[in-house]
């Protein structure tokens, strides 16, 4: 009796192991996990005064280059790293069901998704305590 208890919690023991580690592959944040071309980045809402103090900042459509990219990496930092024009910067990311945020040295961006489909991502991020709004075009 005490060998059929033991085997049957082993048994138990398996099962749920195997059961309980399933890959995430709904939430968002699974689903934009990788590196994507950018194709283009539509900016509006900074003042004068915002593009006079970092003239890295545009209003305006900045169109993507070869070696351009986006990539929400899928370590367990959640980092994101954005290159645009030869400019990198890294930051975070954090995602739910349905929507992404992005925080880099600019600011906390809020993230919604406008298109999500396997070879296409576009969304439009806000940054937070501005008015600025940008809309990313990504390609994979």
């Amino acid at each position: 009796m005490k060998k059929q208890i033991t085997i049957l919690s082993l048994l138990i023991l398996v099962t749920a192991t195997l059961f309980s580690c399933k890959k995430d592959t709904t939430s968002v944040k699974a689903r934009i996990m990788g590196k994507w071309s950018i194709s283009r980045i539509e900016t509006t809402g900074y003042t004068p005064a915002d593009l006079v103090a970092d003239p890295t900042r545009v209003n305006g459509t900045i169109t993507g280059l070869t070696g351009d990219y986006m990539d929400f990496k899928a370590d367990n930092d959640d980092q994101v790293e954005l290159n645009v024009k030869g400019n990198r910067t890294i930051g975070t990311y954090t995602g739910t069901m349905d929507t992404f945020n992005m925080s880099f040295p600019e600011g906390a961006y809020y993230c919604s998704v406008e298109v999500l489909q396997t070879n296409t991502l576009e969304f439009t991020a806000k940054l937070d305590k501005t008015n600025v709004v940008k809309k990313f075009y990504l390609k994979r």
